[in-house]
Order: structure tokens, then C-alpha cells, then sequence
């Protein structure tokens, strides 16, 4: 008996010593976590308490030559809600359709759609609130702390469509972009024109609010603060009076104008029409919009001006007088008799004139767009000459301009067609693209370009829209085409003469003497009808002899160049050395 006493009592004292080293654990325990360590765990708990709110930086401003604010920033209010703090989305949205009028399952929506946003991140789900609703969203804000007001700049567009392709819109950066341009989830950034040429510089610098909340989410002080700094000013050489008219005049239309200064490069207009709304695209909601632009037949994404390469028709008449002068294949007096029909091999290729010109030479064959003329001088010049000789000129090149996505077109050549074909170059497709037609495509700025080189006798500089930025000024290459100036004043003989008497007489302005040139580029246009409809293009220059603009005006399936292109011409130069500089 005695010895199962001592047996319990064994076992007693052993219970009483581990319960002892437990609790003596946990005091050492306590100690360490209060004591020694209790500065650390408060700090991390205060700064899980810590909410960083982002504050959006203002777009850089956007001014035309004048000084005219072609693209700003503006102060509005958006609401947003944050995930962490959200226990029902569904009643909270539910509360918030009856205070700002937007239906729940859209709200819902929008909150959904982000399913991917970290959940201390503000989800935007309505912009652009007015004052009423804001204080409205404020009464509830106790009930639902999840709720965020935010001041944010919102990019705003005075003039949305008549400058829409030149200054594009912005828009909520996408996972690639958020990629390529080092920005975060919910950043906006340029996506077309100017503002995604120049997005770096007019994005500015972000600030950010760093507020303490409660468990409920509810803000309690506010620990720190930086403000945003605004991006970069852009000046631009646009003229915004100019560029309204063209817009105005292009209206129902599709193509492109392009008004540029041959000296400088600056483009002081461009048109594509037709066009978007800028400030529709630049919202975060307005899906429908963008949808309904995407998928137009009429394509208004597509900035014609630089993205449309079309055959440019008697234009390319220009450069073929240009190369066959230079390569001594011909002088400007000599006579070349057009009958209204070429033989080539065995196939007859006619003159858009059917009795024919007779006996022409250069001057008169360019003011008469005559093509046998240029059959005859490209079969005497062939190919491989025609294409080296103005290899330097901006065709199947891009420009340089500072927008992006622009295309080349195609200066076709034997190795050209070998290599993207893979068959042969046939004699007769060079006489076909002696006269502007074939594989030969242009955008409307390259032949700007193109006309700008013959302003300047032999030079050209790179297009651009900007003058400066961040006290940066513009600067561009110059090309030197390698032909002799005496070659360009024999050709601007001739197409001073268009203008005074020939195909582009509708161009004619009072005072002001122009150099041009029509084009009539045809194709087949309605698979139904198989009617055949040309673009109609005109190419000028003014005043002849001290250069202060270049026109390129395309007009899709419109008719001839000397009935569409050229009277609009005229009444944009018009409109350019006469009412502009009345002030209207």
C-alpha cells in the first residue's frame, strides 16, 4: 500500500512540474511577443490597417500652333468600391443603383469584371459623377465603408472627332501593355494618335494617400500624402482652323487630307474620315460605343492618312518625268505623238483620251495626264532604272511621322514580286505602273511627301506633329532625293500648267500660283454591280515658286481626280491663303 502511494505521488509531482514548465512557456512566450518583440507585431498590424489610395496624375495638355488647348485634363468624381472591406457587393451596389441611377446587375457587372484587381485595390464602377450624387454616395458611406470616392483627371477632348485620328483617345491599360510600358492595372494609357506616339511623357507621375482604417474599413486619420505631378505639355503644329474646314468638308466622305508645311515637315492638317468620338473611347463604360465602332463597315478606326495605301493613279506621272529626266532617257521638249493607243507586246493599252493628244512633250503631257506619253517614256526607261532613280522619294517607306501604326505601301519591283509573290516581273506591268497603276500603293502622306521633295527641288523633311515637349524642341531627318533641281523646275513647268489650263483647273485660286496634279486611280468597287469607281486624288503645291504648303487630297471611289479631289483642293488652299488669314 505504502508503495502505491509513493508510486502516485511520483506521478503527481511530474504532472505539477510539466503543467509548471507549460505555463512557464507561455509566460516566456507572452514575454517575447509583448516585451521583446511587441513593437514589431504592433507596426505590422498598424500597417495592415494602412489603405493606399493611388492618386491618378493629369495627362499632360495638348496645344495646336496657335496655343489652343486641343486635349486637357479635367477634375471629376468616380466611385469605386474595394473588395477587402466588401461583405455582401450585391447590397451595397443594390444601395448605390438607387443613389446614382445605373441599374444593379451592371454595377455588378463592372465589380465582377475585375475579379482580378488585388482586393485592397479600389475598383472603379461608375465615373464622371455629378455633385448631387456624390453627396447622395456620402450619406451612405457610414453604412458602406467599402465605398470610395475619388477625385480622378479625366482626359477630355474640346474638339472629340474633327481631331480624333491625330490625337487618338486613351483607355485602361491591358495586361500587354501593362507589360510593355512598366503601368498598373487600372493605369491609363495613349492607344491611338499622339497620345500613344507621346504617352510617356504626357502621363505624368502618380501620387498616392496612405489612409488608417479600422477592421471595417472605415478611415480613421490620414498617415501620408504625395501629390501627382502632371505630365508633359506637347505643342504641336497643328492648325486647328485649317483642320476644322477639312473636317468639314470631307464630311459623309471616305479618305484623307494631308495640308504640310515642305519646309519644315511640320503637318499643319490631317483628316480621315470618316472618324470617332474620342472622349466616348477614353470611358472606361461606354462598350457599346466601342463595339459599334469596331465593327463598322465604314471603318472610322482606320486612320486613311497614314494606314490607307491606295494606287495613286497620274501622280506617279511625276516620278517617272523625274527618273526618265534623270537618267537622260528624255528632255523636256522633246515630242512624243499619243494616238489614244499604245501596243505593248500584244496588248493595247489606252489613253484615257480616245482620239489621243498628238503630238506632246512634257509640259504638255503632264498638263494633259496624257498616258501614252508615259507608256512610251516607261517602256524606254524599264524597271529596274524607273525604280532606282526614285528610290530615295518616301514611297514604299514609311515616313517617320510621329503617330503610330503606320504603313509603307509598295514601290513594286522585280525583286519586290519575286520575293512576295514569287513570280517574274512581265514587261507590260511596267507600263502599267508608268502611269500610277498596279502593284504600286500610297498612302495620302507619302504623297504629301512626295510633293514636298518637288517644293523643296530635291529634298524633303520628316513629317511631324510636335513642336515641342518638356521644353524639347522637334528633331527630324531631312532626305536628299540625289536629283538635279533643274529636273524639279522642268516638271513644276508642267504641273503649273495642270492647274492654269489642264486636269486640276477646279484648283485654281485667285492671287496664289499652285503647281498640281490629278490622279484618277480605278478599281472595281461593288461585287454586285462589278461598277468600276476610281479614287480620286490631287496633289498640290503653293504658290510655285516660294512653297509655303503641300496638299494631298484622296477621295475613295468618288469619280475623277480633276472632279473631286481638285475642286476640294482649291477650296482648302482657298480657304488657307484667303479667309484664315482674315481671322475666320
Amino acid at each position: 500500500m505504502k508503495e502505491r502511494v509513493e508510486k502516485l505521488r511520483g506521478k503527481s509531482r511530474l504532472l505539477s512540474e510539466l503543467i509548471l514548465a507549460f505555463f512557464a512557456l507561455v509566460v516566456l512566450r507572452c514575454f517575447q511577443l509583448q516585451i521583446i518583440k511587441g513593437g514589431l507585431y504592433s507596426e505590422l498590424a498598424r500597417r495592415n490597417s494602412i489603405f493606399r489610395i493611388e492618386l491618378k496624375a493629369p495627362r499632360g495638355r495638348i496645344y495646336d500652333r496657335e496655343g489652343r488647348i486641343i486635349a486637357e485634363t479635367r477634375a471629376s468624381f468616380s466611385l469605386a468600391i474595394i473588395r477587402a472591406f466588401s461583405r455582401s457587393p450585391t447590397e451595397t451596389l443594390s444601395e448605390v443603383s438607387k443613389v446614382i441611377n445605373i441599374p444593379t446587375s451592371i454595377l455588378l457587372e463592372r465589380f465582377h469584371s475585375q475579379k482580378n484587381y488585388p482586393k485592397r485595390k479600389p475598383i472603379v464602377i461608375a465615373e464622371n459623377l455629378s455633385m448631387k450624387q456624390v453627396s447622395r454616395i456620402e450619406f451612405i458611406k457610414e453604412k458602406f465603408p467599402e465605398l470610395v470616392i475619388m477625385a480622378e483627371p479625366l482626359r477630355y477632348y474640346p474638339y472629340p472627332e474633327i481631331l480624333s485620328h491625330v490625337l487618338g483617345y486613351v483607355g485602361e491599360a491591358t495586361k500587354r501593355e501593362i507589360k510593355e510600358l512598366g503601368v498598373e492595372m487600372g493605369d491609363f494609357v495613349g492607344k491611338k494618335g499622339l497620345e500613344r506616339e507621346y504617352d510617356k511623357e504626357l502621363r505624368g507621375k502618380k501620387g498616392y494617400r496612405m489612409m488608417l482604417r479600422d477592421s471595417l474599413g472605415n478611415p480613421l486619420k490620414l498617415e501620408e500624402e504625395a501629390f501627382p505631378e502632371e505630365g508633359e505639355v506637347i505643342k504641336t503644329s497643328l492648325d486647328f482652323r485649317l483642320q476644322r474646314f477639312i473636317f468639314r468638308k470631307m464630311k459623309g466622305k471616305k479618305g484623307g487630307v494631308v495640308v504640310l508645311n515642305p519646309k519644315t515637315g511640320g503637318v499643319l492638317a490631317m483628316v480621315s474620315s470618316p472618324c470617332f468620338n474620342s472622349n466616348k473611347l477614353s470611358s472606361r463604360f461606354e462598350n457599346n460605343y466601342k463595339l459599334k465602332m469596331m465593327n463598322s463597315p465604314q471603318e472610322p478606326l482606320y486612320t486613311r492618312t497614314i494606314q490607307g495605301t491606295y494606287p495613286i493613279g497620274s501622280v506617279f506621272k511625276i516620278a517617272v518625268a523625274i527618273a526618265a529626266l534623270k537618267k537622260g532617257i528624255i528632255k523636256p521638249e522633246d515630242r512624243i505623238f499619243c494616238p489614244g493607243f499604245f501596243y505593248f507586246g500584244n496588248r493595247n493599252f489606252k489613253c484615257w483620251r480616245t482620239g489621243g493628244h498628238g503630238w506632246v512633250n512634257l509640259y504638255s503631257a503632264i498638263e494633259k495626264s496624257c498616258n501614252v506619253y508615259f507608256y512610251k517614256v516607261g517602256a524606254k526607261l524599264g524597271i529596274e532604272k524607273l525604280v532606282e532613280a526614285i528610290s530615295k522619294f518616301p514611297f514604299g517607306r514609311k515616313t517617320g511621322i510621329d503617330l503610330p501604326n503606320e504603313k509603307s505601301g509598295i514601290l513594286p519591283s522585280p525583286q519586290w514580286k519575286e520575293k512576295t509573290l514569287g513570280i517574274p516581273w512581265f514587261p507590260g506591268e511596267t507600263i502599267s505602273l508608268s502611269i500610277g497603276q498596279g502593284y504600286l500603293t500610297a498612302t495620302p502622306l507619302q504623297i504629301a511627301l512626295f510633293g514636298a521633295a518637288i517644293a523643296n527641288r530635291g529634298w524633303y523633311p520628316q513629317p511631324h506633329f510636335l513642336i515641342s515637349h518638356g521644353g524639347k524642341g522637334w528633331k527630324g531627318k531631312v532626305n536628299n532625293t540625289g536629283v538635279d533641281k533643274w529636273i524639279f523646275e522642268a516638271v513644276l513647268k508642267g504641273m503649273r500648267r495642270v492647274v492654269e489650263k489642264g486636269t486640276g483647273k477646279a484648283a485654281r485660286v485667285a492671287g496664289v500660283e499652285i503647281c498640281g496634279k490629278t490622279g484618277t486611280a480605278q478599281i472595281v468597287a461593288l461585287e454586285k454591280t462589278r461598277e468600276v469607281k476610281s479614287h480620286s486624288i490631287f496633289l498640290g503645291i503653293a504658290p510655285c515658286k516660294d512653297p509655303q504648303v503641300v496638299i494631298s487630297v484622296l477621295i475613295e471611289r468618288s469619280g475623277e481626280g480633276g472632279e473631286i479631289a481638285a475642286p476640294m483642293a482649291g477650296d482648302i488652299l482657298r480657304y488657307y491663303f484667303n479667309e484664315k488669314i482674315k481671322g475666320n
